[in-house]
């Protein structure tokens, strides 16, 4: 179903007014006219400041009638334009800046923002990557560029573009979640590549069996991980994974002899925590808590990473005699510090950093990283083996992913991953701890963003959005609720939710969001476009007609499904001639073949057997690379709530 898209809301830089040229001290005289151009100026800078615009776009464009040469005119005239929502005289006035004075950093800025609104993002990515270099520390232009990476699905530009934003300004929520959700998208498309390229892989079945174990399905990750270790070989840790399976449902018995085995092996320190959380569960608490002081000590970003697999469905009672355990706590193994992570993590709160890595001064030995991993001193072999990380060998870099994951130290996993994947038989294991890695990256990210901004409107809808797109329509529309209940009035979440309740199949619901939000804004095309697509779901073909002809000057990507909706109604008056047309513009919007497949029985009508079978046959390669997609998509979703890391 092709129904219901919905695109960001336009809204200016919060630092517009920085950007415009003061030009009254011009040199006059020289030219023709020259007093009437300063006139111009004076009164379009005097609308500026009494925030009249279309005032000031008047003055300026009378300015520049009289001098087209001053780049900086021009620069402010697309200001204005830009503030008045005029994007097509924006653009006209940015490029005309821009041949004046190919150096002037607003209009390149501002060429790059209106492209990206436009959805022409390569060009937004040229122009950006020109306002980097001019302005190489400026938060909002990384944060535009990887939303330009983004859309171009280009998912590690965008991470790259949308770290450094976050870099230079930790305080935006909305970074941290653009982030966050541009590391999930390189995880799905991950998982999609090694589905495509061996699912039998030992990898790939232990991505599998532990997908299904966070998203609560015990038995079938039972069974996934008894056939995983079945197999020759098997990722580290799998053994200690089943242990924990075993024990969250209950088997206690089996999952003790699954843990001990694996902790006998070595290397796996979850073993060590499972075997914790068994005897928290027989009430042995001080022993339990020397342990915790153990592992601690060996490296804190293991305990700090994986703290929450000691509280996983643990009983309330058990988990306060845990909490009171630890505030009470004088055992000497463990540190004020650990109790504090501890603590944390019960209440479900962040217990590792957003940092990529945490100082750690403490010496190591080169030669002794395979002895650290052993011992769960995943940090230590991490510093041990990452300076030489360029000429490392297969086993070695192999194990840099496991130690540098297990410490909680992502960006090394995913850099040595990277390695992997160029080497000769490491492809999969290289996807695999990638996989791993951007998953728990992009989880970190979005649950810290929540933390930064708690109450951000924006951010709520943002996450509305991910879930929406994600067919998570109660989480979308829970978001949605939180975002309206701060301002009821919020157009765009009004519209969002709307859309939401669309693709749920709840007209109602959508009917009456829609109509709340043109009440705010009666000509807005994509409320206009989004009343058209509930009329046509109530087949109000005749209502529909004039807010679809309104949702024609939405945005361009939103354009080819209002020519289909046009099409049906067209179809339904039987006048096939215009109907075939509409449905001809909008082919570009059909991602499954049902467009394809309509204007086929169109043709059909229209006596033209040989486009309608044309047309048929599209629909029909359309649905099968739908379902191949679907299909080789590995699935990731039970990791993108954004819940505890």
């Amino acid at each position: 179903m092709n129904c219901c898209k919905h695109s960001p809301r336009r809204s200016a830089p919060g630092r517009l007014h920085s950007f415009f040229f003061f030009l009254l001290l011009l040199s006059a005289g020289s030219a023709f006219g020259q007093s009437d151009f300063e006139a111009h100026l004076e009164d379009a800078v005097k609308a500026q400041s009494a925030g009249d615009i279309p005032a000031a776009i008047a003055a300026y464009q009378s300015a520049v009638a009289i001098r087209g040469d001053v780049p900086e005119v021009w620069a402010n005239l697309g200001l204005m334009q830009h503030q008045a929502g005029d994007t097509a005289g924006a653009l006209t006035s940015f490029k005309t800046a821009n041949k004046l004075q190919p150096k002037l950093f607003v209009p390149i800025l501002f060429l790059g923002l209106e492209n990206l609104q436009l959805g022409n993002r390569t060009e937004a990515v040229r122009f950006l990557s020109m306002a980097r270099q001019l302005h190489p520390n400026d938060p909002e232009i990384y944060s535009s560029l990887g939303r330009a990476y983004f859309g171009l699905k280009q998912f590690e530009n965008a991470s790259v573009a949308y770290q450094r934003a976050a870099d230079l300004n930790k305080n935006s929520g909305e970074i941290w979640y653009r982030l966050g959700i541009t590391h999930l998208e390189i995880a799905e498309a991950t998982s999609g590549e090694f589905a495509a390229l061996n699912r039998e892989s030992p990898f790939f079945l232990e991505l599998d069996a532990e997908s299904l174990s966070d998203q609560g399905k015990l038995v079938e990750a039972t069974e996934a991980y008894r056939k995983l270790l079945a197999g020759l070989d098997s990722p580290p840790c799998s053994q200690a994974s089943l242990g924990l399976v075993l024990l969250r449902r209950g088997e206690v018995s089996e999952a003790q002899s699954q843990l001990e085995q694996a902790h006998k092996a070595g290397g796996c320190s979850l073993a060590e925590l499972g075997l914790i959380r068994l005897a928290l569960g027989r009430g042995e608490t001080e022993e339990a808590l020397k342990s915790l002081g153990v592992l601690w000590k060996l490296d804190p970003g293991f305990l700090r990473m994986n703290a929450p697999v000691l509280t996983i469905e643990m009983p309330e009672e058990q988990l306060n005699s845990f909490d009171q355990a630890l505030a009470q706590s004088n055992v000497p193994e463990l540190s004020a510090e650990a109790v504090s992570a501890l603590r944390q993590s019960i209440r479900g709160g962040r217990t590792i950093s957003v940092d990529s890595s945490t100082p750690d001064s403490s010496p190591v030995v080169a030669s002794r990283a395979q002895e650290y991993y052993m011992h769960g001193e995943y940090s230590q072999c991490t510093k041990s083996l990452l300076p030489s990380i360029a000429t490392l060998s297969r086993d070695k870099i192999a194990l840099l992913a496991a130690c540098s994951f297990y410490t909680g130290n992502f960006q090394t996993t995913i850099a040595a991953a990277k390695r992997l994947r160029q080497m000769l038989h490491a492809g999969e294991a290289g996807l695999y701890w990638s996989i791993r890695a951007q998953q728990r990256l992009a989880i970190l990210y979005l649950v810290y963003a929540g933390e930064v901004e708690p109450n951000s409107i924006r951010l709520h809808e943002l996450l509305a959005e991910s879930y929406r797109d994600r067919g998570k329509y109660s989480e979308a529309e829970a978001e949605y609720k939180v975002a309206l209940g701060i301002n009821p009035k919020e157009f765009a979440a009004l519209i969002g939710a709307a859309a939401t309740y669309l693709q749920d199949q709840r007209i109602d619901s959508a009917a009456e969001m829609i109509q709340k939000a043109l009440a705010e804004d009666p000509s807005d095309p994509e409320a206009n476009y989004l009343m058209g697509e509930v009329l046509i779901a109530k087949h109000e073909y005749a209502d529909a007609e004039p807010y679809l002809k309104v949702g024609l000057t939405a945005k361009a990507e939103l354009v080819p499904r209002v020519h289909v909706l046009l099409g049906q109604i067209y179809a339904s008056r039987e006048d096939t001639a215009r109907a075939i047309n509409e449905f001809k513009a909008g082919l570009s919007s059909d991602d499954d073949g049902s467009i394809h497949f309509q204007l086929g029985r169109l043709y059909q009508r229209a006596g033209e057997t040989k486009l309608a079978a044309a047309a048929f046959e599209e629909s029909k390669a359309l649905a099968r690379r739908k379902q191949e997609a679907a299909r080789g998509l590995f699935e990731v979703q039970g990791k993108s709530q954004p819940s505890q890391p």
